[in-house]
C-alpha cells in the first residue's frame, strides 16, 4: 500500500517568576538578575494566554499561523507556545547545523530552561515527527503528545514494503531539486503541493503564500531528513499518551490498509490512540477543524 506523497509531505516563550515583594518594613535584601529565558537558534516562539503550555509545532515550509485556529479553540484553558522554525515561511535559516537535530534539542532545552510544567506537544506532520522525538528523548518532560498526521518514519507510512536504500534514492531524488530552484520556481512548487495537501482554495492559498517564502536549502535538507530517519525503534520510550490524528485520504486509499499502516507506525507507543477525520486532506486542522478540535478536546480532558 503506497500513500499519496502530497497527502503527507507537508507537513513546529518567555517564561519568568515574580518573587513575593519584601516585608514594607524590611529592607529589601539584594537580588540577583533573573535568568534570561531560552531561546533557541533553530526556532521562533510566539506565548499567548496562560494556563497548561502546550507547544505547537507546524510541518513543513509553514509558519506557526497555521494553528491560530486551534489556539483560539484553546484560548482561556491552555497557554500556547507557536513555534516557527528557522528557514521556514521567510524566517532566517539556521546555518551550519542541521535543522531538526538541533530543533529536537532545543525544544528540550526550551522546556527545560523555561520550567514549563509537562508540556503538551501537538505537531502537524513534521512538527508531529518533532514531538515524537522529543517524547522519546526526555520522556518525563513531556505529558501528553498530538501528531496531526505526522509519522515516526515517513517513508515507510508511505510504502511499508520500501527499504532504507529504495527510501533514500527516493528522497534525494525529490529534495535535490529543491535546493537548486530560483525563487520563482520553488515558490510555485512549494504552492502547488499544498494547493494538493489542503482542500479550501483559500487556506491554500494563505498557508502557500507563507511557506514560498522558506530557504530551498533548508526545506531540501529537512524533507530529506524526515524520509529516512527512522524514529520506531525508540518509541517504546514515551511515557505520555499519545493521540495521532490522521487524515482519510478522502479514499485514495482504502481504509483497512490505511489504519493497518497507521498502526504500525505507532503501535509501540505503550499508551496511543489514533483518529482518522472523514474529509480531510494533509491539514487536517483546517480541512475539518469541528472534528479536529472535538478529537483535542476529548483526549486532552483530564490532562
Amino acid at each position: 500500500m503506497r500513500i499519496p506523497a502530497a497527502i503527507l509531505l507537508f507537513s513546529t516563550v518567555a517564561c519568568a517568576a515574580a518573587g513575593a515583594p519584601a516585608p514594607v518594613s524590611s529592607p529589601r535584601p539584594a537580588q540577583s538578575p533573573a535568568p534570561a529565558p531560552f531561546r533557541a537558534r533553530s526556532f521562533t516562539v510566539k506565548v499567548i494566554g496562560a494556563g497548561r503550555p502546550i507547544i505547537f509545532i507546524p510541518g513543513l515550509a509553514c509558519d506557526g499561523g497555521i494553528w491560530d485556529a486551534t489556539v483560539d479553540h484553546l484560548a482561556g484553558k491552555f497557554q500556547a507556545h507557536v513555534v516557527t522554525l528557522a528557514g521556514f515561511a521567510g524566517s532566517a535559516p539556521l546555518d551550519g547545523e542541521p535543522l531538526l537535530p538541533t530543533a529536537k534539542a532545543e525544544l528540550i532545552a526550551y522546556i527545560q530552561q523555561n520550567h514549563l510544567d509537562r508540556p503538551i506537544l501537538v505537531g502537524h506532520s513534521l512538527g508531529g515527527f518533532l514531538a515524537y522525538w522529543v517524547a522519546e528523548t526526555a520522556p518525563a518532560l513531556i505529558g501528553a503528545a498530538v501528531a496531526v498526521d505526522g509519522a515516526p518514519n515517513l517513508g515507510t507510512l508511505m510504502d511499508p514494503t520500501a527499504t532504507s536504500e529504495t527510501i533514500r534514492a527516493r528522497a534525494e531524488a525529490f529534495a535535490a531539486p529543491l535546493a537548486a530552484m530560483p525563487p520563482e520556481q520553488f515558490r510555485a512548487a512549494i504552492q502547488g503541493f499544498l494547493g494538493r495537501s489542503i482542500a479550501d482554495p483559500a487556506n491554500a492559498t494563505r498557508v502557500g503564500t507563507a511557506a514560498s517564502q522558506s530557504d530551498p536549502r533548508t526545506v531540501s535538507n529537512a524533507m530529506l531528513f524526515l524520509f529516512t530517519t527512522d524514529l520506531r525503534p525508540e518509541l517504546a520510550k514515551i511515557q505520555a499518551p499519545v493521540l495521532v490524528v490522521a487524515a482519510d485520504t478522502n479514499g485514495e486509499v482504502p481504509r483497512r490498509p490505511l489504519e493497518a499502516s497507521w498502526r504500525a507506525q505507532v503501535d509501540a507507543i505503550p499508551r496511543h490512540e489514533i483518529v482518522f477525520v472523514e474529509h480531510a486532506k494533509h491539514f487536517v486542522m483546517l480541512d475539518q477543524p469541528a472534528a479536529f478540535q472535538g478529537a483535542l478536546d476529548r483526549f486532552l480532558a483530564g490532562k
